[in-house]
């Protein structure tokens, strides 16, 4: 499930992910990019990752592929997990080759919005 957070910076998306997530979720991330970063060039997301599953990285897929040209804009990707996620980021950078992705324990949501503000 799929909750927005508020976001300490404006070209940042701040999502929190509980579990699965859905075609549903990927809609509504689509749907915040069209709407605030499509005209603007780059955008970020910062992501509180709860009881992950694989299908959170499934769901973020199935969304670039319903709006590729706006997630080229996509600059960086702060993953905030207690569970390392290398294989999964690592594939989201394979998608964009472009885009920056740094993992950060749940202690370092602090050091996660500096590095996205960068």
């Amino acid at each position: 499930m799929l909750s927005f957070v508020p976001s300490k910076d404006t070209e940042t998306i701040a999502i929190e992910f509980e579990g699965t997530a859905t075609r549903e979720d990927a809609l509504k991330i689509d749907k915040i990019i069209q709407e605030k970063f499509e005209d603007k060039g780059k955008f970020n997301i910062y992501a509180v990752i709860n009881g992950v599953e694989d299908t959170v990285f499934t769901g973020l897929g199935e969304s670039m592929q319903v709006n590729m040209d706006a997630w080229n804009q996509f600059h960086k990707f702060a993953v905030i997990s207690s569970t390392h996620l290398k294989e999964q980021l690592a594939e989201m950078e394979s998608l964009l080759p472009k885009l920056e992705v740094k993992h950060f324990q749940m202690d370092e949501m602090n050091e996660a919005w500096e590095w996205i503000q960068e």
